[in-house]
């Protein structure tokens, strides 16, 4: 006899295995790294904060040091914080899996008892000789008897398989809660900032706690969808121009980024792109000037989330010059969405100070193939044309996400 038919004599199977004690040491485990990690984060914050720490050349290269720094403390921090309470929240519905399954054991034990007392009783299996050595009164009697037997028999057969199909039912909601849970601690891991993991045209994954706006409108449709049209022979002409494109990107103009982006729509699986938002703010003075406007027109608040809103890299070189890296991000993702969020910003001398995220979202698409607006022709392709071949098949459209963070602070005193 297995352990579990031991433990379980009614079931014989355990429907929601763990240990509930262990999980809650191991959370304490977690949550003691957590707070350590939480005092550095106050204390970086604290330090940060404090303008006149940070005076001459040796203090403003310092500032820089610990400002970069800061970011990671503070994702690691959140991320330890949200194993705790992913741990937390899988050890009370571990407890009451465990609950239902402590009832449903008893329930099985008495079914089964009662399944053995039925199928005891001598009226539940008549043999041939009890038949053939009564009177016909006797056997018509005993025929009632040995119905009423058996349907105590299968009445409490049926009663057992029921509890047995909750137990089942119970292993199948434990095991898939188990998988959930797995899956989002091991997401906290995931996704944390690495520049050695690399993707495609970018390098570093996004924090867990990016979120993706709404789609709009025109990223809806059936034509959106991928692979549910058989593609064409002038779909396989438009692919082989768009091969060129990515050899004209990449070799001509020296795009690198446009270049692998186009690439991995042509080839790739559909997953999304992370890249750094950092080389984006970077690269682009004109966002870098929204950001700022942003936080002295917000700051007052102490903390504020502006939501998703759009931009356009096409805007953006309206307004001042124009890096080598910008004109990469507008033929990678001119149309994008943005999100700017403040953690506990602070007025010091009219210049707002405290901890700034920068989300950035773009869905890599091409034209309108569901109708609206018509985009221009690229080399003489037209936009719509290029959007079928996520339709036939022929490409896969992806998302671009990106989140970065830094501490806003008054520039040290020279």
């Amino acid at each position: 006899m297995s352990s579990a038919s031991k433990e379980f004599p009614g079931l014989r199977f355990d429907p929601a295995p763990g240990l509930v004690p262990a999980l809650g040491a191991l959370a304490e485990k977690v949550r003691q790294a957590a707070t350590q990690l939480g005092n550095v984060r106050a204390e970086l914050e604290t330090t940060l904060r404090d303008a006149g720490a940070w005076t001459g050349l040796a203090g403003g290269l310092c500032h820089d040091a610990v400002q970069h720094i800061y970011p990671d403390v503070w994702t690691m921090h959140d991320a330890l914080s949200g194993v705790e309470h992913t741990l937390g929240e899988w050890s009370y519905l571990l407890t009451e899996y465990q609950r239902s399954r402590t009832s449903l054991e008893a329930q099985a034990v008495a079914a089964r008892a009662r399944l053995k007392q039925a199928k005891a009783d001598p009226d539940a299996d008549i043999g041939f000789t009890d038949i053939v050595a009564r009177s016909g009164r006797e056997r018509e009697d005993l025929f009632k008897r040995h119905d009423i037997a058996k349907q105590a028999v299968n009445q409490a057969e049926e009663e057992l398989d029921r509890i047995i199909g909750a137990a089942e039912a119970l292993k199948k909601q434990h095991d898939e809660s188990a998988g959930t849970f797995a899956k989002q601690i091991r997401g906290f891991a995931d996704h944390l900032p690495d520049a050695d993991t690399m993707t495609p045209a970018g390098s570093k994954l996004i924090p867990p706690y990016f979120t993706k706006p709404p789609a709009s409108a025109e990223d809806l449709g059936p034509k959106r969808e991928f692979d549910v049209s058989d593609p064409t022979a002038k779909d396989q002409a438009t692919r082989l121009a768009a091969m060129a494109m990515v050899a004209g990107q990449d070799a001509y103009f020296d795009n690198d980024r446009a270049a692998s982006y186009m690439k991995n729509w042509l080839e790739g699986n559909g997953q999304d792109v992370q890249f750094d938002a950092s080389e984006f703010v970077n690269a682009n003075p004109a966002f870098q000037q929204t950001i700022n406007e942003t936080l002295r027109a917000n700051g007052a608040a102490g903390n504020f989330d502006t939501g998703w809103k759009s931009g356009t890299v096409a805007n953006d070189m309206q307004n001042g010059k124009v890096p080598r890296e910008l004109q990469d991000f507008y033929y990678t993702m001119n149309g994008y969405q943005y999100r700017i969020v403040g953690s506990d910003i602070t007025m010091v001398d009219g210049q707002p100070v405290g901890q700034v995220r920068v989300d950035i979202y773009k869905r890599y698409n091409w034209g309108n193939p569901e109708g609206g607006g018509h985009r221009n022709d690229i080399e003489g392709v037209p936009q719509n044309d290029l959007a079928r071949l996520n339709e036939t098949g022929l490409a896969h459209d992806f998302d671009i996400v990106g989140s970065t963070t830094f501490y806003a602070a008054p520039a040290p005193t020279p």
